[in-house]
């Protein structure tokens, strides 16, 4: 299936070229390379990959995100959970080998936007076999979900951060679906501090696993009731850190 007038990302895991994804002997290495080009890319957007199995690579490439808002917002709130001001967040950067953290959406397509009409405009329709977006969510309640909830159980990391409160049942449908909990749901505010201009009250929601993991959902980092400030990062990366000690 071709695509007119789009942008085409390729990616192989053998292919000896510039590892940019813009031709087979060029192509990406690694799957998540070519999803983190398709999600700053105008769409639309077709990713061709060559056959054969694909796992993430280990390491989180922590100074290539800073050119990305989102990413200078991780490496905040990984600052803060170090015990560090977020101000310092790429002195704290220059020190960290990737190993830290795993990222992954909790879809496994990214959407910029939600909007259900843009499923078949961008023919997602067509790449996945789904006829609806509703249908392809569904899909994976059924099987993604669980099978990171099993890696969940497995590995027991000692946090896990959902971004989007919107999402929160998905996240715990994901992540504690087949895991289950141990004690209540908590839901804390994050207010705002008096210093500041900002008075939108935010929400943090966390749980601790049966396997020990501390699962928590935060708002997305940009947006009018995101952690859009250095000072809502902090915060929130300072109680996040007080939940796994």
């Amino acid at each position: 299936m071709g695509l007119t007038n789009g942008k085409v990302i390729y990616v192989d895991a053998n292919a000896p070229g510039a590892d940019n994804g813009t031709n087979w002997e060029s192509a990406y290495n690694f799957l998540q390379d070519a999803l983190a080009d398709a999600n700053s890319s105008e769409k639309p957007i077709e990713i061709r990959v060559a056959q054969g199995a694909y796992t993430p690579d280990e390491k989180y490439q922590w100074k290539e995100t800073l050119q990305y808002p989102y990413g200078r917002n991780v490496a905040k709130l990984y600052t803060a959970l170090t015990n560090r001001k977020v101000k310092d967040y790429i002195d704290v950067v220059n020190t960290l080998d990737g190993t830290e953290l795993f990222k992954l959406n909790l879809y496994p397509i990214a959407f910029r936007n939600t909007d259900q009409q843009l499923w078949k405009a961008n023919q997602l329709d067509k790449r996945t076999g789904f006829e609806e977006k509703h249908l392809f969510q569904v899909w994976c309640f059924l099987n993604r979900f669980p099978a990171l909830a099993k890696l969940t159980g497995e590995y027991r990391p000692k946090l896990i951060i959902g971004t989007g409160i919107s999402y929160l049942t998905d996240f715990f449908a994901c992540f504690a679906g087949t895991v289950g909990v141990t004690g209540p749901l908590h839901y804390e505010p994050i207010r705002p501090r008096p210093d500041t201009n900002n008075s939108v009250q935010r929400s943090l929601y966390w749980a601790k696993l049966q396997c020990g993991t501390i699962l928590a959902v935060i708002p997305f980092f940009s947006g009018a009731y995101g952690l859009n400030s250095n000072a809502l990062l902090q915060q929130t990366g300072d109680r996040l850190r007080e939940l796994i000690i």
